[in-house]
């Protein structure tokens, strides 16, 4: 199989997020959930029987999944997970409910936005674990990751409303150097001046000293003071190791600049992962700890409303906007048209 059966134990964000791989796989783009109701049942007659098909004592215990030993509360829960997703990504979440609520369907028409939330979820999810078998997975290499930060330069450019400069490597625009691509950026952004060559002591090939995104909302009197935002794009699972908050930040003003920038940068970090809940908070309580850290968090929740409204900008072309990459964007669609259609064929879902 595909796909592993679904994880019962699990959180019901996992849950969800199998759903969507399992809806995805089915060719015709549809799950019953019936269907992962009954397995439940099943597995819990199965787990509370003994050896010779005897009931045993049930014990109410913190191991028993997402519901305890309620399979109405099961579904309930998962459901809501679903809806909440619907409801906060509206056209941009990939699935919708049949009419009488029992199925998961996949819309037949993506948006832009759409498309982003499926290229992360696949992105999330390409390793054989708790939901992969193994028999088949999303293919991702370096070109796929770079293809993330396409995504993240578009985010950027809707949450200022404003420019966004892919900085990362590797860069566009035949890979300037560092320093030329810095002075570049910030002749554009009108603040700040980069230095002409390096300090003594600073390493003399850099790439992006950690800073993937530069984005910025142009002031109608060009005057400085605006919203500055230096973004990483952490498209790895060690992402929580990593952070430009703070000390990053400063070193990159402080080492390659004669003139510091005068408006405050705000830090921030793409994911494509979904920041999950923790403990007894909510998904919103957990990234309000994180942003201590972090600066502004975007993940699998936000990045493809913000990616399709970016696309959006750059498609109208404002004038004094500079949007890198959003010409790219057709990658991306193809690549998640070529993932599901593989994982169609490949075929061996369970359920």
């Amino acid at each position: 199989m595909s796909l592993n059966l679904p994880p019962l134990k699990e959180r019901p964000e996992l849950l969800a997020d199998w759903i969507e791989l399992r809806t995805l796989a089915d060719k015709r783009g549809e799950f019953s959930l019936a269907r992962i109701g009954r397995f439940w049942d099943k597995n819990r007659e199965t787990e509370h029987s003994d050896s010779e098909g005897r009931e045993s004592e049930e014990f109410d215990t913190d191991n028993e999944g997402v519901s305890g030993g309620d399979v109405e509360k099961f579904l309930s829960a998962i459901t809501d997970e679903i809806g909440e997703r619907l409801n906060h990504l509206g056209e941009c979440y990939p699935f919708k409910f049949s009419n009488d609520g029992n199925k998961l369907i996949t819309k037949k028409e993506l948006t832009p936005g759409a498309i982003t939330y499926a290229f992360c979820l696949f992105f999330e999810h390409h390793k054989a674990g708790e939901i992969w078998s193994g028999k088949w997975l999303p293919k991702i290499d370096n070109s796929v990751r770079d293809l993330f930060q396409v995504c993240s330069t578009l985010a950027a450019a809707a949450h200022v409303n404003g420019s966004a400069i892919s900085f990362g490597w590797p860069r566009p625009n035949s890979n300037p150097p560092f320093l030329q691509k810095l002075k570049e950026v910030y002749s554009q952004f009108g603040e700040g001046k980069p230095r002409e060559s390096p300090l003594p002591g600073a390493a003399p090939m850099v790439k992006d000293e950690e800073i993937d995104i530069i984005a910025w909302k142009p002031r109608s009197d060009n005057a400085p003071g605006t919203t500055y935002l230096l973004g990483q794009v952490a498209s790895g699972e060690n992402w929580t190791q990593k952070s430009i908050a703070g000390g990053s930040i400063n070193y990159f003003h402080n080492t390659w600049f004669e003139i510091i920038p005068p408006s405050t940068p705000n830090p921030a970090i793409f994911i494509p992962h979904a920041v999950p809940p923790c403990g007894e908070g909510k998904r919103r309580d957990r990234i309000a700890l994180l942003t201590a850290k972090f600066g502004m968090i975007f993940d699998r929740m936000i990045v493809p409303s913000l990616t399709q409204q970016g696309l959006e900008i750059a498609t109208k072309k404002p004038l004094g906007i500079i949007i890198e990459r959003a010409e790219e964007y057709g990658k991306i669609n193809t690549w998640v048209e070529n993932q599901i259609s593989n994982l169609r064929v490949a075929g061996g879902v369970p359920l």
